[in-house]
């Protein structure tokens, strides 16, 4: 039922009173489509008066604000015309948006395409013929009363065809017109149905990003040519470039029946390539382990690898630059067999590894290669069929299952090159004695760390809580043996991972500790090197604000946001040669850099006096993404303290901003982060590695110590394993990461007590209250049950039945939140009599509504997370009229940072929230509880809708939990049951339980999965 139908059945009115009484007013303009209402009935609409209709749209247009898809003007809302065709059915159907164009475009073509007279007309053709027509943003018009709403792909085409008509005859050159082709030909593979006439036989194509092919040469270097990944041969690509004017914006490359088009990124990409496409022979080994030194990686894709052949040998073979094996020898023996496929079961032991295989593979692919080389092997990728085979049963004995790895070995299936195995056990000996010794160096450094003295806390703003003065001495002791170590010693004490849980104040606890490192140089008479914090963008502002909360007096000569925007212009140098082309050109036969002859991208060093970045005592905030692009230029700096705030953002130790983040030269690295392991120990082994080299050995080492018992651990014991690595973990790492919780630090915090529905044994994490509970029945149980009948029906004459075990899955998830969510339109109440009505369809939300009158009662505040955006809109419809409110609706997708003023981000939204006093409901999402969110002033947490993964349930719920919380704070867990056997609720509550969550061990549970799922449901 559409929501007009649904409308006309409460009021029986024609379709004019509809349109234009109980609805948003809608306008097209040329960028976009109005939504708008009388001043005086907007404001009454926004106090919670006007009608059902004029709600729901006000709902679903103020989440899309949320988002940053609306924009709010004087007396509604504007959204842009891309943003329009994109939207899904849901909201379309809610803001009354008119059909899709069930028709088809015609194209006809005058002249050549190297001629200035070049045109293309378009006419839309429907069943009754070809017609003109007209747009307006997001609309199509078939006369003065057809409207249409376009596709993404046709609004594509069709701004692509009107932007070309708007050209004089002296910018219609071959250039311009063989663009309209490309992204006419671009708009029809995007689903926009043209027929483009003899267009048609080209293969149109608009690169993703520019990647590389090198060809060694007889003498042994290297000539690199970019690659567009449409399958041109550098051959090809070299006899075109000519086509090209290289000084424009843009460009159009045609190779045989291929139209390339070329953006102006994808343009400079290509610049930077050929402006450096000899690598000599001396330096191959440098362009392969830090390719950023030849190449800008802003323009280049330098993230996965590069595809080489041997001159006069037309194979490629697909190689990685860096990585972690940095011991490969033969890098381009493509003369050599290939390995086979099956050989990745025993190069694959981790999900780390088998991703990474995976990135390589498609890029390989992209660039036409026929090998790629991978663990020291090259393996053949010519088989598609083979390849995907041996990449599943990889991931099914990742995940647990059994597959190929279980069969007998194929014979036949043999490498190049015999393993001498008893060298192989003596090379890995000699390999684990050594990282014994590194690791009891650098802790038995630790056992004698003493704190030089305690802080002045007359110099700062704040007193410190207990727990964050024990944070604050951890870090002093480990900065006061790393500042007598020897600074050129690789293993030397210098560095720390503080890991404690969120909320405890670890920005402040850095700042003082920087603060006090400052003043400790200044009374010994040395120097006060400047301070580097990479962290998001979205926490650059939180920074200022807490150095100005922190200290009495800044220790800071000043604070430099380096960043574009802010500072980054300052102190980037205007025609200088960009740095990375300089390093590869000023290195000597050796390797060594003459640095008095080299500029760097940003002024840096005595040369730039008064203008140089690295002042003393000047604290520098910038992000990862710069860190990357200008990783030569900091690197250089000898800073005193880095810190890596929300470290987790390089925890690939492939990422270029995580070898950037390894090459910073300081006194001493801190790494910040809340969650160590989010997805995996590889991000623990790739933190610990850049704050303190050496103490985990290498990867190797550490995946065979530490990830391979998991891996290899029987299912049903694989929790257990995890949590016993992590504890022996965490006391391996030993003083070298601090990690608490807030449960066990924050003595002043109130109580928080988790209530549940679902009866269980252990009573130490969970509270059962039976009134959180409900057993199903009229509708709902109907709709559970016949769910369940249809599924054993088909079971019982199908043998596959994966896919329909999910879908069934998602149907009991849904039909568990509300048993009619899918029919939103349905669900739509005039009243908050009729609201009720709704909700009490459900018995979890008649648990909820009983929950909020107690909250009501006590004029307290509560946080309802959900995921589900249908379920979110009319539980926000339901509730604002039964209790009065405008509740606001958080998701992931919320802006963290505002663009403008009057922006919703999710800081206002929760002041909003806040402010109203007494009682008041606020609906999040809980990929929302990220970064920087506190909610202080709830305390009760209804998890309506759980996530699968335990560990973000906890951090949402912790939201509330935090420095500043004064109440009590409940969490609750409302429960679904069934009359006669375990609901959904219940199982997945089960398996939450049993994902054991350990407060201090380095290994985070995994999410449940939708096999564990089905399982644990006999699906």
């Amino acid at each position: 039922m559409r929501l007009v139908e649904f409308l006309r059945s409460f009021i029986g009115d024609t379709d004019n009173a509809i349109n234009n009484q109980l609805g948003f007013h809608s306008q097209p303009d040329s960028s976009g489509l109005n939504f708008f209402l009388p001043a005086s009935e907007l404001k009454s609409l926004q106090v919670g008066q006007g009608n059902t209709r004029q709600k729901v749209q006000l709902i679903c247009l103020n989440m899309l604000a949320e988002q940053g898809v609306a924009e709010t003007t004087a007396n509604g809302f504007h959204i842009e015309a891309e943003d329009i065709t994109g939207m899904d059915g849901e909201q379309a159907e809610i803001l009354d948006l008119p059909p899709r164009f069930p028709g088809q475009f015609v194209s006809t073509i005058h002249g050549r395409t190297g001629n200035s007279g070049f045109r293309v007309a378009i006419t839309a053709s429907m069943p009754e013929g070809e017609t003109p027509f007209t747009r307006k943003g997001p609309f199509l018009y078939l006369g003065s009363q057809e409207c249409y709403w376009l596709t993404p792909a046709e609004l594509m085409g069709l701004m692509a065809w009107e932007q070309h008509e708007t050209l004089t005859a002296e910018l219609r050159g071959e250039t311009a017109n063989l663009r309209l082709m490309a992204e006419l030909q671009t708009a029809a593979r995007s689903g926009m149905r043209i027929d483009l006439s003899h267009f048609e036989r080209l293969d149109v194509v608009v690169p993703d990003n520019i990647g590389i092919i090198a060809t060694r040469m007889p003498d042994g270097s290297l000539q690199l040519c970019p690659c567009l990944g449409e399958g041109s041969t550098p051959d090809q690509l070299q006899k075109r470039w000519a086509q090209i004017d290289m000084s424009a914006n843009g460009g159009v490359l045609r190779i045989d029946n291929r139209v390339v088009l070329l953006d102006e990124p994808r343009l400079a990409g290509i610049r930077n390539v050929l402006a450096n496409t000899r690598i000599p022979a001396d330096k191959v080994n440098e362009f392969i382990a830090t390719p950023t030194a030849f190449l800008d990686a802003a323009l280049v894709n330098l993230e996965v690898g590069f595809s080489i052949r041997v001159a006069g040998v037309g194979r490629l073979q697909y190689m990685d630059f860096g990585g972690l094996d940095t011991n490969q020898n033969n890098w381009f023996a493509l003369d050599s067999r290939p390995s086979p496929p099956e050989v990745l079961s025993g190069l694959i032991q981790s999900p780390e590894e088998l991703q990474r295989f995976e990135d390589l593979l498609q890029a390989a692919r992209a660039q036409g290669a026929s090998t790629l080389t991978f663990g020291e092997q090259t393996i053949d990728i010519t088989n598609v069929d083979v390849v995907e085979k041996q990449v599943t049963a990889i991931k099914q004995r990742l995940a647990g299952h059994s597959g190929l790895d279980d069969e007998p070995a194929d014979e036949s299936v043999t490498l190049e090159t015999p393993v001498d195995e008893e060298k192989v056990k003596e090379r890995v000996a000699v390999i684990l004695k050594e990282a014994d010794a590194i690791h009891t160096t650098l802790l038995n450094k630790t056992n004698f760390a003493t704190l030089p003295a305690s802080p002045d806390w007359s110099r700062y703003a704040r007193t410190p809580f207990s727990h964050q003065q024990e944070g604050i001495e951890w870090m002093l002791k480990l900065l006061n043996v790393a500042l007598h170590e020897d600074p050129e010693d690789l293993y030397r004490l210098q560095g720390g991972l503080l890991a404690d849980d969120m909320g405890l104040g670890k920005t402040y606890m850095t700042l003082v500790t920087i603060g006090e490192y400052l003043h400790r140089q200044r009374s010994l008479g040395q120097a006060e090197k400047p301070i580097l914090v990479v962290a998001p963008l979205s926490l650059l502002e939180n920074w200022e604000d807490e150095v100005a909360k922190t200290y009495n007096s800044v220790p800071f000569r000043d604070q430099v946001v380096l960043q574009a925007g802010r500072d980054l212009g300052r102190f980037r140098i205007r025609g200088a040669e960009r740095e990375s082309v300089q390093l590869a050109s000023l290195a000597d036969e050796s390797g060594m850099l003459d640095e008095q002859s080299i500029r760097y991208a940003l002024a840096i060093g005595p040369e730039a006096g008064i203008h140089r970045l690295d002042m003393d005592r000047r604290l520098v905030l910038t992000t990862y993404q710069t860190l990357r692009d200008y990783q030569f230029s900091l690197c250089r700096i000898d800073w005193g303290m880095v810190i890596f705030d929300e470290a987790q953002n390089i925890k690939n130790p492939n990422a270029l901003q995580t070898r950037a983040a390894k090459g910073l030269k300081a006194d001493f690295k801190l790494l910040a982060t809340g969650t160590p392991v989010e997805n995996s120990l590889g991000d623990f082994w790739c933190l610990l590695d850049t704050a303190q080299p050496g103490l985990l050995g290498s990867w190797q080492h550490y995946r065979d110590s530490w990830i391979k018992p998991i891996l290899n651990a029987e299912e049903q014991e694989r929790d257990l394993i995890r949590i016993q690595i992590g504890e022996q973990l965490r006391r391996t790492v030993g003083t070298f990461m601090l990690r608490r919780v807030k449960e066990e630090q924050l003595k002043g915090l109130p109580s928080k007590t988790i209530c549940s529905g679902v009866q269980q044994a252990d009573s130490q994490l969970q509270r059962y209250h039976p009134e959180l509970s409900r057993v199903m029945s009229g509708l709902q149980l109907q709709a559970y049950d016949a769910v369940l009948d249809e599924y054993r029906s088909r079971r019982a004459s199908d043998e596959n039945m994966q896919g329909a075990a999910l879908a069934a899955l998602s149907r009991l998830r849904s039909i568990s939140l509300h048993p009619r969510l899918d029919d939103e339109a349905a669900l739509y109440s005039q009243d908050a009599k009729q609201a009720r009505q709704y909700m009490q369809e459900s018995g979890k939300l008649t648990i909820v509504l009983q929950l909020l009158e107690q909250i009501r009662s006590q004029n307290e505040k509560v946080i309802l997370f959900m995921m589900t955006k249908r379920l979110q809109r009319v539980l926000k419809l339901w509730l604002d009229q039964i209790y009065g409110l405008d509740i606001a609706i958080i998701n992931g997708d919320t802006k963290a940072v505002a663009s403008k003023v009057e922006d919703l981000t999710r800081k206002k939204l929760i002041s909003q929230f806040e402010a109203q006093a007494g009682f008041n409901v606020i609906i999040m999402s809980p990929v929302a509880a990220g970064v920087g969110l506190t909610v202080v002033s709830a305390n009760h947490v209804i998890h309506l809708e759980r996530h699968w993964n335990p560990a973000k349930e906890a951090q949402a719920s912790d939201r509330v939990y935090r420095i500043g919380q004064q109440k009590p704070v409940f969490i609750h867990l409302p429960t679904l049951t069934h009359p006669r056997f375990d609901a959904f609720d219940v199982h997945l509550d089960r398996l939450l339980r049993g994902k054991l969550m350990l407060k201090d061990a380095v290994v985070t549970p995994e999410a449940v999965s939708e096999r564990e799922m089905t399982s644990a449901m006999g699906l």
